[in-house]
């Protein structure tokens, strides 16, 4: 049984076009695990985090967390769950109430869940804080939001997120609103509690650099206007992608070595402008109206999400067509660690932060 189950999602708003936002979602992930979600501004990724978190309730389908449908859970077994599953959102200036003090944010939760008691809990926040990186003292939990950075209100959330004692947190673009010299030093910070505690991860991002620096040994799942178009390990995916619009993704990042860049474009045929700004096609795959290798069933039969081995997964008629990505094999988009010990950085942001490439399809 895996801990997280995603079958069949579907979810349309009330409000806007009435077209889905998600179609027939099916994903998974075991305890431990980072699964990565990728794609485009708009394509669903954040409403899909949002439902795992418990704060959308989705259109159709089930979302099971440890074998039981959030969505039947009541009393004590929902607030069992609540504090399992927990969200670290992309605006570090938003996601706190400016009203509060820090010490405000931190102590309800776990009083709340009788993680600490009014006696102690002073000392597990001052814990946290260090944990962190943050300065451990009574007088920064009398500070507000507004006497943070950005950095630091991004650590103040990650550590109401892990005071819960979760077994997994949606991290929700968690680095795209900070400067390129605290990345690294955040995503080290999460992946030291994956290391530590055990708590698996649905790492949403539009940045391949981030995505392949964070989830090495994971997954990721492309998404594409609501579909999940391809999914498999993270290196296979990467260096090997099954599927047109994957491919054209990755295309995009620019490559820092003129020789490596020089290859890419003796290699491989760069994508068409106008195929990256076609229209979601309504019959048949989803990608046919942008996809370089469309042909007349495509416009007919969608296809399914399939197994094509090792893990990998893609929903295209002629993913064996789609050719390898010369200029990313034997490199790392984002830096390299190692899940055992962070090299890059550090928690508390020392170190060499190493510069993560941006993706242009995000905002």
């Amino acid at each position: 049984m895996s801990l997280l189950e995603v079958t069949n999602v579907t979810h349309t708003y009330a409000t806007g076009s009435g077209r889905p936002v998600l179609h027939g979602i099916n994903l998974t992930a075991e305890p431990g695990d980072i699964v990565a979600l990728v794609g485009e501004s708009g394509c669903g990724k954040t409403t899909l985090g949002r439902m795992i978190a418990g704060l959308h309730e989705p259109t159709g389908g089930t979302i099971s967390f440890d074998g039981q449908d959030i969505a039947k859970l009541k009393g004590r077994q929902r607030k069992q769950w609540r504090r399992q599953v927990q969200m670290v959102h992309q605006d570090p200036y938003g996601s706190l109430n400016p009203g509060l003090t820090i010490g405000s944010t931190l102590a309800p939760g776990m009083l709340q869940h009788k993680l600490a008691n009014w006696r102690n809990v002073q000392d597990k926040m001052l814990e946290l804080l260090e944990q962190v990186g943050l300065d451990p003292t009574p007088e920064f939990l009398q500070r507000y939001p507004h006497q943070l950075s950005g950095g630091q209100r991004q650590r103040v959330s990650i550590a109401r997120a892990i005071s819960l004692d979760p077994k997994l947190i949606v991290a929700d673009e968690v680095t795209s609103m900070l400067d390129v010299s605290m990345r690294v030093a955040i995503l080290d910070l999460l992946l030291r509690f994956a290391r530590e505690r055990g708590i698996g991860y649905v790492f949403i991002s539009h940045d391949f650099g981030v995505v392949r620096y964070f989830a090495q040994g994971g997954r990721i799942a492309v998404m594409f206007f609501g579909h999940i178009v391809e999914e498999g390990p993270v290196e296979a995916l990467i260096t090997k992608p099954r599927h047109p619009y994957t491919h054209m993704l990755l295309q995009a990042i620019p490559v820092p070595d003129p020789k490596m860049a020089r290859k890419r474009t003796q290699t491989e045929e760069d994508a068409k402008g106008e195929r990256l700004i076609g229209e979601p096609a309504t019959t048949g795959c989803v990608f046919a109206n942008r996809c370089p290798l469309v042909q007349d069933v495509c416009r007919k039969q969608a296809p399914k999400l399939a197994d094509i081995g090792g893990g990998h997964r893609t929903a295209c008629h002629f993913s064996d067509q789609v050719p390898p990505l010369a200029h990313m094999v034997g490199t790392t988009a984002g830096g390299d660690h190692d899940r055992n010990g962070s090299k890059a950085a550090d928690a508390d942001g020392a170190g060499d932060a190493v510069p993560v490439a941006h993706h242009p399809a995000g905002d």
